[in-house]
């Protein structure tokens, strides 16, 4: 984990993401589907949710996270599959998920989502 990450980051996650080894590639395709920048959008349909990193501080009251505290929100939300990543300032930078993932597995799950929209514009 990067040393940022460690002190005021809120990229957590079971299962690390590899940087550069084809994640990246699929995961801007969605953005630029979604006609987005490198940090993402806020968006949601029936398929997926995507979130921008928060880059504010924890406003929680007491030891537990609020339900909807933006620090725990994951930055990309599958719903079909329960994939949830979370990644440190921009997409895939010192990024978790909560499932173990393989690349294949993973451009299927974006397939379906840049579908979605697709469908959506027609």
């Amino acid at each position: 984990m990067e040393l940022g990450n460690l002190l005021f980051g809120h990229s957590h996650g079971e299962y690390p993401i590899p940087r550069h080894t084809g994640y990246e590639a699929e995961l801007s395709l969605l953005f630029e589907t979604l006609g987005s920048d490198l940090y993402g959008i806020d968006f949601e349909n029936e398929v997926f949710v995507t979130t921008p990193y928060y880059w504010g501080d924890c406003e929680c009251e007491g030891e537990y996270h609020d339900e909807d505290c933006p620090t725990m929100k994951p930055n990309f939300y599958h719903k079909s599959s329960g994939l949830e990543i979370y990644w440190y300032k921009y997409p895939l930078r010192d990024s978790y998920s909560n499932q173990k993932l393989d690349r294949m597995g993973f451009r299927k799950i974006i397939d379906e989502c840049i579908e979605s929209i697709e469908y959506a514009k027609r």
